[in-house]
């Protein structure tokens, strides 16, 4: 039982009824939700998906400022919609038009969070080639989204997300850990429901889900290793994104990765040079 004597699972059901019931969630835009429909279709190419995202000056600028942000990495600029359609892929697309509404309020949320986010989203990039793992383009959304959950948070329940982020400075110690003792769930949680809400499929929402809770024999076990393992990274290095604490590497997570310490070693050195310029807080 949990606090007050309520049953775990009935205090996260309440933290997101809370939540849903807020009135101040992220809602899509019908251009958004034709988007999704699009990339859904099988039938949809690439160059029809990208002449939709391009009809919208809004949503593909913002687009746009994601593909060439850094965290994929790509030699040369992606100048156009279907030229970022057809380097990424119709799911990855479709990812970053869903969160693009979203990404923009993550240094609202925290200083530095949008910072350690594209850390992420590029470590996850280096881990995934390391590992060979399938898509990793796919693997960099996750980590560019892993922490969405806070934003809610921010968004959604502004005093309990204050009371969290003091509770965790005065008593040195990970915002994950505060969000559990004050709510019963974490940022991890809630930035999955959310994307389960957007209709996001499991194999990206629930490595964001979990990226608190490795377990070794989950479906979606090395995607979530990756997304786990670029967070403890990308903090050692310096990215934290308003938590200045390292959170210990789960047991398995190497393993499940196929990596040893040498190659983790060569990430590290990767994400330095990659990262030199950008500021760490």
């Amino acid at each position: 039982m949990g606090k007050a004597g309520i049953d775990p699972q009935e205090r996260k059901a309440l933290v997101r009824a809370r939540i849903e019931q807020s009135g101040t969630l992220p809602t899509l835009l019908g251009v958004v939700v034709r988007i999704v429909e699009m990339a859904d279709d099988k039938h949809t190419t690439a160059s029809q998906l990208g002449a939709e995202i391009a009809k919208d000056q809004v949503v593909s600028a913002k687009v746009m400022k994601l593909v060439n942000s850094g965290f994929y990495g790509f030699s040369q600029a992606i100048s156009t919609i279907p030229h970022a359609v057809a380097m990424l892929g119709s799911d990855t697309v479709k990812s970053l038009v869903l969160s693009s509404g979203v990404l923009e309020m993550m240094d609202n949320a925290l200083p530095g969070l949008w910072d350690h986010s594209l850390a992420c989203a590029r470590a996850c990039t280096f881990i995934a080639e390391e590992a060979a793992l399938e898509a990793p383009e796919e693997v960099s959304v996750i980590g560019l989204m892993h922490d969405i959950g806070k934003v809610i948070l921010s968004q959604t329940l502004a005093a309990d997300f204050a009371r969290i982020r003091q509770r965790a400075e005065r008593g040195n110690m990970l915002l994950v850990r505060s969000e559990l003792d004050v709510l019963g769930c974490h940022h991890g949680d809630i930035g999955a429901w959310l994307l389960t809400k957007w209709a996001l499929p499991p194999k990206l929402t629930e490595p964001i889900a979990e990226h608190h809770d490795f377990q070794p024999h989950g479906e979606y076990a090395q995607r979530t290793a990756a997304v786990h393992l670029a967070d403890v990274l990308v903090r050692a290095e310096g990215f934290g994104g308003g938590d200045a604490l390292i959170p210990q590497l789960a047991g398995g997570a190497l393993d499940t990765l196929g990596l040893d310490l040498y190659t983790v070693e060569r990430v590290m050195n990767r994400l330095n040079s990659d990262l030199s310029e950008m500021p760490r807080a």
